[in-house]
C-alpha cells in the first residue's frame, strides 16, 4: 500500500503544483494598472503612517523620539520618486489620484520634488540630533504633501 499512497502523494503534489502554476499565470494576467495602483496606496498608506508617528513624537510628545531617524530614513525611501508611483494609465477613477496628475505632469514632478526634499531635510534634522529645527521641517514636510494633496487628490 504504500506505492498507491506515494503514488497519490505525488499525483497530489503534482495537481498542487498545476494549480499553482496556473495562478501564477493569472497573477502575470493581472491588469499591470490595477496591481500599479495597489502597490501605490500602499505606499502612500505607509507615507501616511511614518508621518502620523513622527507627528505623536514631534508635536505630541510621544516618548519615541529613539524611533524618529527609522520613520524619517522610511519616509526619504518611500518619497524618492513618487512619479514612478503614477504611470500613464493608472488614472482609475475609483482612486484618490486626480486626472490633473497626467495634465499637469511637470508640477506634479515639482511638487513630488518638494516632499522629497522635506523629506530629506526632516532626516537630516533628526540625524543631527537638532530638536529645535524638528517642528519647523516637520511642518514643511507637512506643507509639502498638502500642496501636492490640494492639487492632485480627491477629498
Amino acid at each position: 500500500m504504500e506505492k498507491p499512497l506515494r503514488f497519490l502523494t505525488a499525483a497530489s503534489v503534482a495537481g498542487t503544483l498545476a494549480l499553482g502554476l496556473g495562478a501564477v499565470h493569472s497573477v502575470h494576467a493581472f491588469d499591470e494598472h490595477e496591481a500599479t495602483i495597489d502597490y501605490r496606496q500602499g505606499v502612500m498608506r505607509s507615507i501616511g503612517g511614518n508621518v502620523g508617528s513622527i507627528a505623536a513624537v514631534v508635536v505630541d510628545g510621544a516618548e519615541f523620539g529613539d524611533n524618529l531617524e527609522m520613520h524619517t530614513r522610511h519616509l526619504v525611501d518611500l518619497t524618492a520618486d513618487i512619479p514612478a508611483l503614477f504611470p500613464e494609465g493608472s488614472d482609475f477613477p475609483d482612486t484618490d489620484a486626480k486626472e490633473e496628475i497626467w495634465d499637469d505632469w511637470d508640477r506634479f514632478k515639482e511638487l513630488s520634488q518638494d516632499t522629497k526634499d522635506a523629506a530629506e531635510a526632516l532626516h537630516a534634522a533628526v540625524e543631527a540630533g537638532d530638536d529645535d529645527e524638528l517642528p519647523i521641517r516637520f511642518r514643511n514636510l507637512g506643507q509639502s504633501c498638502q500642496a501636492c494633496h490640494d492639487d492632485f487628490r480627491r477629498d
